[in-house]
């Protein structure tokens, strides 16, 4: 097993070597430059790394933010190298984050998310306990790098309530009505229609396929009908009250997320 070391990045030196590991996974696009990061470590802001030896492997950086008087932590990046990305360091990066938002006052922590990524909902709000009820759609513009892929850059915001110790109760995703359909076409989930939603209805299901990033490769076209009928379908339940309170893997090719209304 190797020995990751994860503890807060204040180092000169180290804060570089974040700015470099961005470049690295982003290709030199979309990524937060040295000053920026100095200046929001000495204005509540904190970035956690991962270290293999003196080699950064993974980081998670947040800078503070302020809305309707209330005071946060925006959890604005976080990255794993490649080769080690289902080893669970994100997780231990968000544990580590809590720690060190909660020694510093914060009592939530907020960041954006892609609906598409499954790996990334089933970490922010199945392991971690978040929940979204705000929908951005084409938050950043259309962004053409790797993890992107020239999709409409739509975006969740999760709330991440660091006082909360538990997680709500939801219904098993078999006993729940979904208000998107779909169905397999060349072997590949495709969505097909948004189904009637009523406000008498406490919980709802909708899909999202289990890897976004396959049916980019194989068919761009069903990729996008993901992104439009999931931005259709979360704005609408959004708009009646709705948040998303679960998510639920399943042995199939689309996993589930679980709104209510309660």
């Amino acid at each position: 097993m190797h020995p990751y070391i994860i503890r807060e990045v204040t180092d000169k030196k180290d804060i570089q070597k974040v700015v470099e590991f961005q470049d690295d996974i982003w290709n030199k696009k979309n990524t937060t430059p040295y000053p920026f990061l100095v200046a929001s470590l000495h204005n509540g802001g904190i970035i956690i790394g991962v270290f293999l030896k003196e080699e950064l492997v993974g980081f998670c950086y947040g800078f503070p933010g302020f809305y309707q008087n209330e005071a946060y932590l925006v959890s604005h990046m976080m990255a794993v190298k490649q080769q080690i990305r289902d080893g669970g360091l994100g997780y231990k990066m968000k544990v580590k984050q809590k720690e060190l938002a909660l020694r510093q006052g914060y009592k939530k922590i907020i960041w954006t998310f892609d609906p598409l990524e499954s790996r990334n909902a089933y970490l922010n709000i199945a392991k971690l306990g978040g929940i979204v009820k705000t929908y951005y759609p084409n938050h950043y513009g259309i962004m053409n790098d790797e993890l992107n892929g020239g999709l409409p850059s739509d975006r969740f915001v999760l709330e991440w309530d660091l006082k909360k110790s538990s997680v709500d109760y939801v219904p098993l995703e078999e006993q729940i009505q979904s208000c998107v359909s779909w169905k397999m076409v060349e072997d590949i989930p495709s969505p097909s229609s948004l189904e009637t939603i009523s406000e008498q209805v406490d919980y709802y299901k909708i899909p999202v396929p289990n890897n976004i990033h396959m049916i980019k490769e194989r068919n761009f076209m069903i990729a996008e009908k993901w992104r439009f009928i999931l931005r259709d379908a979360f704005m609408l339940l959004f708009k009646k009250g709705y948040k998303v309170k679960s998510f639920q893997t399943t042995n199939k090719l689309v996993n589930y997320y679980i709104v209510s209304s309660v």
